[in-house]
C-alpha cells in the first residue's frame, strides 16, 4: 500500500475534514473580537467542534463551567471562611469575582477557536480585580 503524502498546507490526501480554521480568524495578536463574534453566542456554534471531539466537548464544557465558577468561589470562601464577613459589599465582590471568571473562560474559548481577544480578557480582570479589591478593603 503507498504511503499517503502530506501536503505542506493540510491534511493528507483523501483525509476527511471535520472541523476546519475559517481563513478570517487569525489567533496571533488578536486583540480585538473577530468580525462575526456574535454567532459565537448562538446555540449551534460549536456544533463542528462536538461533532468533531465528542468526549473533548464534555471535558471542555466541565473546563469552563469550572473556569467561570473558580474565582467566585474562592471569594466565596475566603469572605465567609476566613474574614467571616457579612456585608453588602459581598455582593460587589461576589460580581467582580465573577467577572474575572468570565476572562478565564475567554481562554478555554480559544480551544473551540471562539476567543474573543485580549482586550475582553484584560478588561474582564481589571474590572472584575477593581471590584473584588474595594470590596475587601471596605469588609475589613
Amino acid at each position: 500500500m503507498a504511503k499517503k503524502r502530506r501536503n505542506r498546507n493540510g491534511p493528507p490526501k483523501g483525509a476527511v475534514i471535520l472541523y476546519k480554521e475559517s481563513p478570517q480568524r487569525k489567533w496571533i495578536h488578536q486583540w480585538w473580537p473577530p468580525k462575526g463574534s456574535a454567532a459565537f453566542f448562538c446555540r449551534g456554534s460549536d456544533a463542528e467542534f462536538k461533532r468533531a471531539h465528542p468526549i473533548g466537548y464534555g471535558f471542555l464544557v466541565a473546563l469552563g463551567i469550572f473556569a467561570l465558577l473558580l474565582p467566585y468561589c474562592v471569594y466565596a470562601l475566603y469572605t465567609l471562611i476566613v474574614l467571616s464577613a457579612a456585608s453588602g459589599w459581598l455582593i460587589l465582590g461576589g460580581v467582580g469575582a465573577f467577572i474575572i471568571g468570565i476572562g478565564l473562560f475567554n481562554f478555554v474559548a480559544i480551544i473551540i477557536r471562539q476567543y474573543l481577544g485580549h482586550w475582553i480578557s484584560l478588561l474582564s480582570f481589571l474590572i472584575g480585580g477593581i471590584m473584588v479589591v474595594v470590596s475587601l478593603r471596605f469588609l475589613r
